[in-house]
């Protein structure tokens, strides 16, 4: 009797419920089918593991790419840098620079360096408008080896003018106002220049040349030119003896560009390491296509060597792939040239050349660190197949 009475009040309910949802009537909180979630808030709400992977690895692929974009192009920059530069302690005579520019010249083409010289020193500036005090480098040679820029408008003075000069756009529009000022006269530390060029800079800086027979003035620096296409420290120190220079203080060769270049592929070649892992995991699966796949892969492989070979820098490459010799000795060099940089007294060109560096490693790290979790995603066995 009891289940009947129940069945009996359990049907009158379920009526009631029928009865008011056709009038209007909600039913009470607490009581009815719960409402079934809209099919759109769903699909919002969810998404699938498989785009969300793909989502993921997409965002990552995009990353690396900018990166190394960012990479190569800085490491380029550092390469508009010389590779050859010799400091001293104590300053160099006009007359000294002078005879081992004759002692070059003298060599013909024995395949010795081309030295140019400079010095950085605190001057006055006058124009017309302003008096002010900025960074000027005297040199005598090639202005691109003593300060690499991008000259906005006209150039930096020749081997023969004695006269002229090149200002940063910071130093224009202190002095001038604006950088429209090729032409313009200036007076540093008394003597009158005209401005021939305008580079691009955040330095208040200005390149102030001086002519190859000029012997009046003193240098501290020289950049080397041509010579061997590989120098090491024994054949610059060489030159500089026998040029007459005596012996530098220091010694910079060009590792920390040479280590730009190569941290701005790296992670291009764990990628590369990654592939060859995954495709020896593929051909163990795979050994009735082994054959014909290796061929067709190695094939490959020696059209796109020379490029490769080509992104790496010359002093990378051993003369004899034979000689394991070489690579432990180059690492040591690099050490060396590195401890060379640390330890040099520091110049407002070298203020610029370390930035680079240390951002070049920081790209180099986030770059690296991208291409390890694109590795890590997925296991080198699945890798090729995915």
């Amino acid at each position: 009797m009891d289940m009947m009475l129940e069945q009996y009040e359990n049907r009158g309910l379920g009526e009631a419920l029928v009865v008011g949802a056709e009038a209007g009537i909600a039913p009470a909180p607490g009581h009815g089918p719960a409402p079934e979630p809209e099919p759109e808030a769903e699909s919002l709400l969810f998404v699938k593991p498989q785009t969300k992977r793909l989502i993921v690895g997409a965002l990552l692929w995009c990353a690396l790419a900018a990166l190394l974009v960012v990479g190569i192009m800085n490491a380029n920059s550092l390469r508009q840098y010389p590779s050859i530069s010799l400091r001293y302690g104590t300053p160099i005579s006009g007359q000294s620079a002078y005879q081992a520019r004759l002692y070059a010249i003298r060599q013909g083409e024995d395949n010795v360096f081309w030295p140019t010289f400079w010095h950085e020193s605190k001057t006055q500036f006058e124009s017309e408008f302003v008096t002010l005090n900025a960074a000027a480098i005297f040199y005598s040679g090639d202005a691109g080896l003593v300060w690499p820029a991008q000259y906005l408008d006209g150039t930096a003075p020749g081997v023969t003018d004695g006269v002229g000069c090149a200002v940063s756009s910071t130093l224009a529009f202190a002095l001038w106002g604006g950088a429209d000022v090729v032409g313009a006269a200036v007076e540093a530390d008394g003597e009158s220049r005209i401005v021939r060029g305008v580079f691009e800079g955040e330095d208040m800086v200005a390149l102030l040349s001086v002519r190859d027979e000029d012997t009046s003035q003193a240098f501290t620096a020289v950049e080397l030119s041509g010579g061997l296409s590989t120098p090491n420290r024994s054949d610059v120190t060489s030159f500089a003896s026998v040029a007459g220079l005596g012996a530098p203080d220091s010694v910079l060769l060009g590792a920390p560009a040479m280590l730009a270049q190569f941290l701005a592929i790296l992670p291009l070649l764990m990628l590369f390491a990654y592939g060859l892992v995954a495709f020896a995991f593929w051909m163990r699966k795979h050994p009735a296509t082994r054959r014909g796949v290796l061929l067709v892969a190695l094939f490959g492989f020696a059209l796109l060597l020379p490029g490769l070979l080509d992104m790496l820098p010359d002093r990378l490459i051993p003369t004899r792939w034979s000689d394991f010799s070489f690579w432990g000795g180059h690492l040591k060099q690099i050490g060396e040239d590195l401890l060379a940089y640390l330890g040099a007294a520091p110049k407002l060109r070298d203020m610029g050349y370390g930035i680079l560096v240390f951002k070049q490693i920081g790209i180099a790290f986030l770059s690296a660190g991208i291409a390890l979790c694109i590795c890590l995603r997925r296991s080198p066995a699945r890798g090729i197949e995915d």
